[in-house]
């Protein structure tokens, strides 16, 4: 009982694509959940409920010291790509195209934000280092992630897209809920504290949804007919290795920065960690501005294998770094 309530997340992901296979029109495109509006409200609403739970006081606390910020952002955008890029030239024979972008995507996404702070309180690291850095990895990624994903389409797909108009809709959709949901947290900081905690599971069920209407989009256009188990394992193995290696390397070169104990396990949750609520919101934005060319829910499928097999390998680690800061 206890391994279903810890890995329920991952359980009803599986139930929310098992659905969009058998049951794709409600939430396709056009279908009678209006699939598109529903999503970017969604997404507004996450990043509302975000701002709202973030305490300021720590967020102000947690800006020193900046190498380890640094730190966290060069792996979250750009030695994670490295190492993604390396795994690719060894196996990426194995995937399609689509599959190969979803790396990608996955490799270029900011931290997380509740579950790496979350399992930095639970290892004792520094709280206030983790809250500063996946804000900042997060609001920075609103301008890195278009920037790269335009490059990207442009140079390996011959797909033009609009750099301006696509940052200004992710702006809206995740900056502007945030700086919302932070302003009345300073207003209210208990009230809001106490909403946060109430509303946990609303976050989640969006972010179910997007996925089931993203599989069931492509179900609909017939996307997703080429994938098998065999492509299927190759791409959770792929996403095993990478979650490894990039683990192993964060953690051997967070001593290179000479950080004490509690910022270096901030260090390593917030630069290993790969976020699902803003990677989605992020990666199907672009996906829709590529007119069709790339389909969502094959790009998805490393985001979504990434996800709960870092909170589990968090799990794991939580217990040998808390022991390892008495």
């Amino acid at each position: 009982m206890k391994l279903l309530k810890q890995n329920a997340f991952t359980l009803w992901l599986l139930c929310a694509v098992g659905l969009a296979l058998l049951f794709p029109e409600p939430a396709a495109s056009g279908g009678f959940l209006f699939p598109e509006l529903t999503t970017q409200l969604g997404v507004w609403v996450i990043f509302f409920l975000q701002g709202l739970s973030l305490p300021t006081d720590e967020l102000t606390r947690g800006y020193q010291p900046k190498r380890l910020h640094a730190f966290v952002l060069s792996w979250n955008f750009l030695w994670v790509p490295v190492v993604t890029g390396l795994v690719l030239m060894a196996f990426g024979w194995l995937l399609s195209p689509d599959l190969k972008l979803g790396f990608w995507l996955l490799a270029i996404m900011p931290t997380t934000v509740a579950s790496a702070i979350a399992f930095t309180v639970l290892a004792n690291g520094n709280t206030a280092n983790a809250i500063f850095s996946t804000v900042y990895s997060n609001v920075l990624a609103i301008w890195v992630v278009p920037a790269i994903c335009v490059a990207y389409l442009a140079t390996k797909l011959s797909v033009e897209v609009g750099l301006l108009p696509l940052v200004a809709k992710l702006a809206i959709l995740i900056l502007v809920p945030l700086v919302f949901g932070q302003m009345i947290h300073r207003i209210e900081p208990l009230k809001s504290a106490a909403i946060a905690t109430r509303t946990k599971w609303v976050s989640q069920a969006i972010i179910l949804f997007i996925v089931h209407a993203a599989f069931a989009d492509s179900v609909q256009s017939g996307f997703i007919d080429a994938l098998s188990v065999p492509i299927l394992l190759a791409v959770l193995g792929l996403t095993v290795l990478l979650l490894m290696l990039v683990s192993a390397v964060v953690w051997w070169s967070s001593a290179l920065i000479k950080l004490d104990h509690g910022q270096r396990v901030a260090a390593f949750f917030c630069a290993s960690q790969k976020s699902l609520a803003t990677g989605l919101p992020l990666a199907t934005s672009v996906i829709a501005a590529s007119n069709g060319v790339v389909d969502a829910a094959l790009v998805l499928i490393p985001m979504i294998c990434y996800h709960p097999l870092q909170l589990v390998l968090a799990g794991v680690l939580c217990e040998r770094l808390r022991a390892h800061s008495v």
